[in-house]
């Protein structure tokens, strides 16, 4: 009876060893997972566990892919070619040319000034005639290489909208007045000769020649000569309306005092005096042979 008392507190004090040691190694688990976060509560490391979805994530659809470009026939090419022929079209603001079918890009807005200058018009036109019109190279390098300078031969050219060129054997020759290109038109038979805009590239690769003399200084110098057939009159006839003024004969200014022309230099009176406040008088042919020169006038 005795020994049965023993074994029964021995199997008591054991299992309250296991609760205890149980209880321990659980609190040290715990501890652990703390102090390693890589573990999660059922021993897996973060890569074993299954994502889960951010709600708050927006995710862009799939985009589908964009039909393929419309493949135009030849006959289909040659119709919008013959409808656009001759013009420069228009699309999303983009400029084309066309040549043997070819549509070549605009780049140079002076080049479209240019086009319609000699008559070109501007369309606007769908974004499908544009697509059956095959790429060729852009306008300005195309001209480039198309027209050397014996395109240019026997012509007017210009660069500026300002001076104006004629051409021979490939060399470029100022006009120096407007006067002088009529005269020069009507000598050659060409009243209304077209005046050809070049790019930046065709002017310079023309070599420079001697200016064309100035029909205005011809004349001048057959007046100083006398074989302009101008009669002389008086020189209170020749003075009368302009004493005191300044006025211009030809490309030269004067300042008319005691019916004596004193020459005025050109640049010194626009340095002086505004162009707008003063109205200048052209002299005639006998009224400017007739008045003696006097010393030149010099603004104070």
């Amino acid at each position: 009876m005795k020994l049965n008392l023993i074994i029964l507190i021995n199997i008591a004090l054991g299992l309250q060893v296991a609760a205890i040691t149980a209880q321990h190694s659980y609190a040290q688990d715990a501890d652990s997972m703390d102090e390693n976060p890589s573990m999660t509560s059922v021993g897996l490391p973060p890569s074993a566990k299954v994502e889960e979805e951010d709600d708050s994530v927006i995710r862009k659809p799939k985009e589908a892919d964009p039909p393929p470009p419309k493949e135009f026939s030849k006959a289909e090419t040659l119709k919008v070619c013959a409808k656009y022929k001759d013009k420069i079209i228009s699309v999303y603001g983009e400029m084309f040319k066309l040549q043997n079918c070819t549509r070549h890009h605009i780049t140079d807005p002076d080049q479209v000034f240019q086009l319609t200058r000699q008559g070109a018009s501007v369309v606007e036109v769908d974004a499908t005639d544009v697509a059956a019109l095959p790429v060729g190279q852009t306008w300005e390098s195309l001209r480039v290489k198309d027209r050397p300078c014996s395109a240019f031969n026997k012509k007017y050219v210009t660069f500026s909208y300002t001076d104006i060129y004629f051409v021979e054997n490939c060399v470029r020759r100022l006009i120096p007045d407007y006067e002088t290109l009529l005269a020069h038109r009507q000598e050659r038979g060409q009243k209304n000769g077209e005046v050809l805009a070049l790019t930046a590239k065709e002017f310079w690769s023309i070599r420079q020649g001697r200016d064309i003399s100035s029909i205005i200084d011809k004349d001048f110098a057959k007046l100083m000569d006398g074989s302009a057939g101008v009669d002389i009159i008086p020189v209170d006839e020749a003075c009368k309306g302009v004493e005191g003024k300044i006025v211009t004969f030809y490309s030269r200014m004067y300042k008319i005092e005691k019916c004596r022309k004193r020459e005025i230099d050109a640049e010194s009176f626009t340095m002086a005096r505004k162009l707008g406040d003063i109205k200048l008088i052209e002299l005639k042919p006998e009224q400017w042979i007739s008045m003696p020169d006097g010393k030149p006038f010099t603004f104070k």
